[in-house]
């Protein structure tokens, strides 16, 4: 399972409405009704609330609930943090023995394996309305027409650029393919050893951007009937040849970010890449705030033919099948997703609302960095929530890889690829 802020992707827009991916209850084949028959009323929560939560959140979190305890008194709420590296094993294992809490944050990508593991249940109805939500991250949470999960906060990869160094190239910041391979030569040939920074394999997880770059060039993950997966095509070819021209014109370095991708963008080396939100804060750690305002520029992705998808991320918050205080657990998710309170959650941890109301603070409205962030959200792809994408997604790292690094075609990744999706399915 791959981890870190990596581990947090959300659903795809508009391409990947799940027709024929349901869990079926341990030892029956049958599939969950569409909807579920729970409701939560407006009535205090009361009780003992156990959550599971993971990284900076997991830390984050049993002081901020302290105003959901103020607003439910007979409620008390105890957060336990969870590595990352944990997640996976403890959810199966309390699954397994019954011993899970009441809610868990799920990292995204978590998701299809939480689902089709039983654990979760289903979303009551009228909790929360999903119009309300970013579309991707609303979409995200659904297996089969059942939500399993609310999501909480969102966050999408733009690309970082030295300002200072691209005004000295006399290249602006590129909207297009074309505009961004001319961008990396123009600042490669301005003195930098490379011009764009990229993720190389299944360790560093380079389908953050092959992924994109397969929906910008107009591919879509499943067939038309959303039962099988769709890679050997035009879109999946000229993806891969995109990705690869980068390092094999030496526009990117064949060794991938390796241990110096910060500090190579700090020293103009490698002064371009695609990352989170979370990268302002790292590059303010190492060269200051005043630094990264005057050198350090956000843009939205470059566009391919298609759109300027990029790879969204983010965290839901669940309920398990078998919670002692599930009707607890569902009101603190509830108070999770309420616009105000998402508003207080960024003030408190910089993590971008999931709820699009709450885009009106004027903290996000006045900050031009979370303008640019806003502008991506609208345009986001990630890994489709169904059990075979994480053993998938590293055939398509190993396969483009191999493309980079001139030993097939883009041609042969794209069958190779394509025949190991036909072998795993879906994998419900």
């Amino acid at each position: 399972m791959k981890l870190g802020r990596k581990a947090v992707a959300v659903g795809i827009v508009g391409l990947l409405a799940l027709t024929a991916c349901g869990r079926a209850d341990e030892g029956s084949t049958e599939k969950p009704d569409a909807g579920s028959t729970t409701t939560v009323d407006d009535s205090p929560a009361t009780g003992d609330i156990t959550v599971w939560a993971m990284g900076e959140e997991g830390e984050k979190l049993p002081d901020f609930v302290k105003g959901f305890t103020e607003e439910n008194p007979d409620a008390k709420v105890q957060v336990t943090t969870i590595p990352w590296a944990d997640v996976m094993t403890k959810f199966q294992t309390a699954v397994a023995a019954g011993t899970v809490p009441d809610a868990i944050m799920i990292g995204t990508s978590f998701m299809p394996t939480m689902v089709s593991t039983g654990g979760l249940a289903p979303v009551p109805d009228g909790l929360v309305d999903t119009d309300d939500f970013i579309e991707g991250a609303a979409a995200s949470t659904v297996a089969d027409g059942v939500d399993y999960g609310v999501p909480w906060y969102v966050e999408t990869r733009v690309m970082y650029y030295r300002s200072d160094l691209a005004e000295a190239a006399g290249v602006a910041a590129p909207t297009s393919w074309e505009e961004l391979t001319a961008f990396a030569q123009a600042m490669k040939a301005n003195g930098s050893e490379y011009g764009l920074q990229l993720p190389m394999g299944d360790a560093e997880d380079s389908t953050q951007v092959i992924l994109p770059f397969y929906s910008q060039a107009g591919g879509s993950i499943f067939n038309e009937a959303g039962d099988a997966y769709d890679l050997d095509n035009q879109a999946m070819i000229d993806a891969l040849t995109y990705y690869a021209s980068f390092f094999t014109e030496g526009l990117s370095p064949l060794a991938g970010y390796g241990d110096t991708q910060n500090s190579a963008f700090v020293d103009g080396s490698d002064p371009a890449f695609i990352s989170g939100p979370w990268m302002v804060n790292v590059l303010a750690d190492m060269q200051g705030q005043e630094w990264v305002d005057q050198n350090v520029a956000t843009v939205p992705v470059p566009a391919g033919t298609a759109n300027n998808d990029s790879y969204i991320g983010g965290a839901h918050l669940g309920v398990f099948d078998e919670a002692k205080n599930a009707d607890g657990a569902w009101k603190l998710v509830r108070w999770l997703a309420d616009p105000e309170t998402q508003q207080e959650w960024y003030a408190a941890t910089n993590d971008l609302p999931a709820v699009t109301s709450a885009w009106d603070d004027e903290a996000l409205t006045s900050n031009p960095r979370t303008q640019v962030l806003q502008q991506q959200l609208e345009n986001t792809i990630a890994p489709p929530t169904v059990p075979s994408w994480d053993e998938l997604s590293a055939t398509i790292e190993t396969e483009a890889e191999k493309v980079a690094n001139g030993k097939v075609t883009a041609e042969d990744a794209a069958k190779t690829i394509q025949a190991k999706a036909d072998a795993l399915g879906l994998g419900w």
